[in-house]
């Protein structure tokens, strides 16, 4: 719209630069941290190699020993604690598991530590020296000497965690980059949607006809047909509630999910009713839906894209099927359409229109990886299959239908 325009930013050399920069990373991200990770490991290993040749010089036997050993821990505490338990406790705030498992870490590397310096048989003077002044440190402090011993902690901290915790505090400052750019760009993203919302309220709202006004006329309606044609009275009525639902839940965050399906079983028939016998459409469902909630109005657009393609198919043999599962708490709705040969392959081939790339944009903000869209196109049918993780909430927002006309 020509009153929502605004003029183009002017980016600073400074932000073109950095702009460029980023859009250089975005592009090859997959390069970038598959070249971090060989640099890490790199550097992990030289660190361990490093620290045993400074401890025992050029005493190979003793060298075998603790570079195997150093670099096998430094290794494993990199990938364990960076990829294990960041993950999975730290940054979801689990700190009494965390703590936990960081102590057994550590209770195991001095054990471990502690079988290697009684096995080394050290050579040469520098080793022998090292060597005995690490047992003359471990000699009688028992299993738990790391916990007991402040030279001990210390001694086994420094040897077996400090050098991996150097890059597991680069990989963390990393990582709260990446989620603090992921946590501004979904923020962006629902201001957008909100925007875009607002836009389409206020043209909805300049646009409509007033809604007791059709209201009254349909009321009007279906009172002379009720007792002319019943399938014209119940075709009234279908459309007063189809109505009803988008004015009432257009500002609703969640309905019923049984409402929602109500809505799509009453668009359904309205379509079956205007298509005729040139179109075969068939819905199944199955699975409990009380008490489970969805975003109002995110199936319709499927089934829209449906009809409308279905139809182009021709008519011999164009269907429309629709499935809609409940398994547990997760929500699996299939609709499948034919087509046709030739041009409106090509087109169901690409992403589909506005109405489609909204409802994308939509699940991504309001179901971010709790859900998964399929589409599956060959020259005699279009798929798509939506799967989201819904919640059971017996305080869902409501759409109580309106009495009968």
């Amino acid at each position: 719209m020509e009153g929502h325009e605004r003029e183009p930013d002017v980016a600073s050399p400074q932000t073109d630069l950095v702009n460029r920069a980023f859009a250089l990373v975005s592009r090859h991200v997959r390069f970038f941290r598959i070249a971090g990770r060989i640099l890490a490991v790199s550097l992990i290993i030289g660190v361990g190699l490093g620290m045993a040749s400074l401890s025992v010089g050029n005493d190979w036997q003793a060298f075998t020993w603790l570079s195997t050993n150093l670099v096998t821990q430094h290794l494993l505490i990199y990938y364990l604690v960076g990829y294990w338990l960041l993950p999975r406790l730290f940054y979801k705030r689990r700190l009494g598991w965390l703590t936990f498992f960081i102590l057994l870490g550590f209770w195991g590397a001095y054990l471990v530590n502690t079988s290697v310096f009684y096995a080394v048989d050290p050579v040469t003077t520098q080793s022998i020296r090292y060597v005995n002044r690490i047992r003359s440190l471990l000699d009688g402090q028992g299993l738990f000497g790391c916990f007991l011993s402040l030279r001990l902690f210390l001694w086994n901290f420094v040897f077996s965690i400090f050098p991996p915790f150097i890059f597991l505090a680069v990989k963390l400052i990393k990582d709260t980059i990446v989620l603090r750019q992921q946590q501004f760009q979904l923020q962006r993203n629902r201001l957008l949607l909100d925007r875009n919302n607002a836009i389409l309220k206020q043209d909805f709202l300049k646009a409509q006809v007033s809604p007791h006004f059709l209201f009254n006329t349909l009321n009007s309606i279906y009172s002379r047909v009720v007792n002319v044609d019943d399938a014209a009275a119940d075709m009234v009525l279908r459309l007063a509630d189809l109505m009803r639902y988008n004015l009432d839940t257009a500002s609703a965050p969640m309905v019923l999910l049984e409402q929602e399906i109500d809505y799509l079983k009453s668009y359904i028939v309205l379509e079956q009713a205007r298509h005729g016998q040139r179109l075969f459409v068939d819905l199944d469902i199955s699975g409990n839906l009380a008490d489970y909630q969805i975003a109002p109005l995110l199936l319709v657009t499927y089934v829209e894209n449906a009809f409308k393609h279905g139809i182009k198919s021709g008519a011999d043999g164009a269907y429309v099927l629709i499935r809609i599962v409940l398994e547990a708490d997760t929500l699996f709705f299939v609709v499948e359409n034919s087509i046709s040969q030739g041009p409106t392959v090509v087109v169901a081939k690409k992403s589909g229109g506005v109405g489609l790339l909204n409802v994308r944009k939509r699940l991504a903000i309001l179901y971010p990886d709790h859900h998964s869209i399929e589409q599956d196109v060959t020259d005699q049918y279009y798929r798509i299959t939506l799967r989201i993780d819904l919640l059971r909430n017996n305080t869902a927002t409501s759409y109580v239908n309106p009495a009968p006309l």
